[in-house]
């Protein structure tokens, strides 16, 4: 699971304000914090439906490369003549533009769920072993042999790496927080 861990400064003693409240009024924080982990899941399906958030941290489009090599996979194994195929390349092409990024085949939106909360935590991740590397970015480099086996348009890429540009979408936005400050008043202040 990718785990992000967020701190902030005055969280702590926000935290500690919290847990004397609720334990003077003998009130469980688990069922808020499964309020708020339901605000950040809808925060992170947005994420995606926007491509990044806030707007001047959109994610990195997808290269060149890669549009024409998902392109080439689906003409290839349809079409079998050179002048329909180049047609229907331009075609595809422009169908993958349009697309979202990280969302081709929905696996990785699909797997983002709240998992333990517990009276002081919420976590939210993906079990999937590809989330890290979409959420961090990173170079992949070949463990035991010369070069990476990529498949793409049918056929194989040979790379000596692999860099993948960070696209967070796990990410605490600022409405985010004013919304869990809105759950937390509404919990401890009218028991809602």
């Amino acid at each position: 699971m990718v785990k992000v861990q967020i701190k902030a400064e005055g969280l702590e003693q926000a935290m500690a304000f919290m847990n004397d409240v609720a334990r003077n009024r003998g009130i469980k924080l688990r069922p808020l914090m499964a309020r708020a982990g339901q605000i950040l899941l809808a925060s992170v399906m947005r994420n995606f439906e926007e491509e990044g958030r806030p707007r001047w941290k959109k994610w990195s489009p997808l290269t060149l490369k890669i549009y024409y090599g998902l392109a080439r996979e689906k003409v290839e194994s349809r079409y079998k003549r050179p002048a329909t195929r180049a047609k229907h390349m331009r075609l595809e092409m422009a169908k993958i533009a349009v697309g979202k990024i990280l969302s081709r085949t929905g696996d990785l939106k699909k797997s983002i769920h709240v998992g333990r909360v517990t009276n002081e935590s919420v976590e939210i991740g993906s079990s999937l072993p590809y989330a890290r590397i979409h959420q961090l970015g990173g170079v992949i480099r070949p463990k035991t042999k010369k070069a990476l086996c990529v498949p793409m348009g049918g056929r194989f890429l040979m790379l000596k790496k692999a860099t993948i540009p960070a696209r967070p979408f796990l990410m605490v936005q600022e409405e985010d927080g004013q919304a869990i400050m809105r759950a937390v008043r509404a919990y401890i202040l009218e028991g809602k």
